[in-house]
């Protein structure tokens, strides 16, 4: 399996969650509170960048 350069970053985004960081930016800068999905290229489409999300919460995704 041949693996895209640029991850899909998923950071979960509740309110309870940044108000443990005294602001949002510190908690947007923290690399390790991401989760990377990496996209599979050359895969089936049922194999790729899709990943469940629990409702009621807030997320905040972006690429690279």
């Amino acid at each position: 399996m041949l693996f895209m350069g640029m991850g899909m970053k998923v950071l979960r985004y509740d309110d309870a969650q940044i108000a443990e960081y005294s602001n949002a930016t510190e908690y947007l800068l923290n690399k390790t509170e991401y989760a990377t999905m990496l996209f599979l290229m050359k895969a089936k489409p049922n194999k790729a960048w899709a990943t469940p999300f629990v409702t009621g919460h807030k997320y905040k995704l972006h690429w690279g």
